[in-house]
């Protein structure tokens, strides 16, 4: 297949110019639709999925079947890698929360590609310390912070990750779910940022109107992960790696 687009996804603008040429055309081009499913709590892990555009909510669900989202992976990573390198079995649900396309790749050539590639080892870890920094700090943010702010700061990461402009395709529901939220509590939360004038609500979507201070309004989570993400990426040790 062709490489357009490929650096759209941070892991995979990551590949050497030889990895990618041997392994790329292994790759698939998928649409990611609004709730598709692409794994289940449970199931072995058969394609590793690169987002290009789009979001995939990371569901966990308790024995009683609720679930509430944990993560949200876009063009910043990708869903599988921390799996197929593990048991090879997902311990979560993966979701499609907002509408686009991927690249996905069978576990097998994953690994085979990631064993090939050391600047493609070290994004991998980057990324996995990445993860495990947000989870920590987000345990933190739902237990401290007010719902306004953890909804501007969510809406901000949602437009990050997913490569979109400013529309956010996505519905107050599915908002109260990233939160772990009331749905009347977002919805109040919405009404005033939208009276502010830094976003504006339509059926089914978010309109980010003002970033500076949709900024100003997040939780400082954001500039926790932020400062964290400068810091992983930028690691002496993992720019060694990167370069054999």
């Amino acid at each position: 297949m062709a490489d357009a687009n490929v650096e759209s996804n941070a892991l995979l603008a990551e590949l050497e110019p030889t990895v990618r040429a041997r392994f790329l055309p292994y790759f698939q081009r998928v649409d990611l639709r609004r709730a598709d499913v692409i794994h289940s709590d449970g199931q072995m892990v058969e394609w590793v999925y690169f987002p290009l555009t789009g979001l995939v909510a990371v569901l966990t669900q308790t024995i009683a079947g609720e679930s509430v989202q944990t993560g949200m992976i876009g063009c910043n990573g990708a869903v599988g890698v921390l799996e197929a390198f593990g048991s090879g079995r997902f311990r979560s649900r993966g979701e499609v929360q907002i509408p686009g396309t991927a690249l996905r790749v069978g576990v097998g050539r994953y690994r085979e590609m990631v064993h090939s590639s050391p600047a493609l080892q070290a994004a991998v870890e980057q990324h996995l310390e990445m993860l495990v920094t947000e989870a920590r700090q987000l345990m933190a943010c739902n237990a401290l912070h007010p719902i306004e702010g953890r909804l501007s700061r969510s809406i901000l990461d949602a437009l990050d990750r997913s490569c979109l402009d400013r529309v956010l395709p996505l519905t107050q529901e599915a908002l109260a779910q990233m939160l772990g939220a009331q749905r009347t509590s977002v919805s109040g939360c919405i009404a005033k940022l939208q009276r502010r004038g830094l976003i504006r609500s339509s059926r089914g979507a978010i309109e980010v109107l003002d970033v500076a201070r949709l900024e100003q309004v997040a939780c400082d989570c954001r500039v926790s992960l932020a400062l964290a993400k400068d810091e992983i990426w930028t690691t002496p040790d993992r720019q060694r790696s990167a370069s054999g």
